[in-house]
């Protein structure tokens, strides 16, 4: 029993996606960034806001393009309904600039992972119906294994992150808060694909045994 939990630990964390350089990228182009602006002689909340905006729209910029595709290909061709979140995101920069209080800018990220926790925690209420619900529709289309639902992982790591960033904004340093946040990124990011490769053997188990 030891041995197999062992071996699946070791199988998970060494099936953890490699960093690409889409992910990396934003992050280093922030401290970058922060580091130029610095040496400017700028305000530090002025530089804080604008490099957290431009990550913020480096970010929109990269993923727009897939979803786009993405909803595209739905029938009836959705990619319209982009406009709102570009509007919404692009409103939420001018507006931060215009206040240029880093404080605002930190506790909106702080209000992302809040409601990405909220709809979790909401999902994981109709969860057992709408696993089922997915379950069959998989059975009846293909034999694949049960979908696992990472409606709690989620939940947990948007917690964890939305701690992190509030005992980073405790500190009172900006340049503590964005070095930090990277680094933390990176360490919840292995984390969390570590817990779903280590979830997703444990559901496979009892199927292969099945088998």
């Amino acid at each position: 029993m030891s041995s197999r939990v062992f071996s699946k630990i070791v199988d998970s964390a060494a099936s953890v996606p490699p960093l690409q350089v889409q992910t990396v990228l934003p992050l280093v182009l922030m401290l970058v960034l922060w580091i130029t602006f610095s040496s400017f002689g700028l305000s530090k909340d002025v530089v804080f806001v604008l490099v957290l905006v431009i990550g913020q729209s480096f970010i929109l910029w990269r993923n727009l393009p897939k979803a786009a595709f993405d909803l595209g290909k739905i029938e009836g061709n959705k990619s319209r309904l982009l406009v709102w979140p570009v509007v919404a995101l692009v409103t939420l920069a001018a507006v931060q600039l215009a206040i240029a209080s880093p404080l605002f800018s930190q506790r909106l990220l702080s209000g992302g992972c809040l409601f990405v926790l909220i709809v979790m925690v909401l999902g994981v209420r109709r969860e057992n119906l709408v696993m089922k619900r997915v379950a069959e529709g998989i059975r009846s289309t293909t034999p694949m294994s049960s979908p696992v639902s990472l409606l709690r992982i989620n939940a947990v790591f948007a917690a964890a992150f939305l701690c992190i960033n509030e005992m980073l904004i405790a500190t009172g340093d900006l340049a503590v808060w964005m070095t930090c946040v990277a680094v933390f990124f990176l360490i919840l990011r292995t984390l969390y694909w570590f817990v779903v490769l280590l979830v997703l053997q444990s559901e496979d188990a009892p199927t292969a045994r099945a088998a």
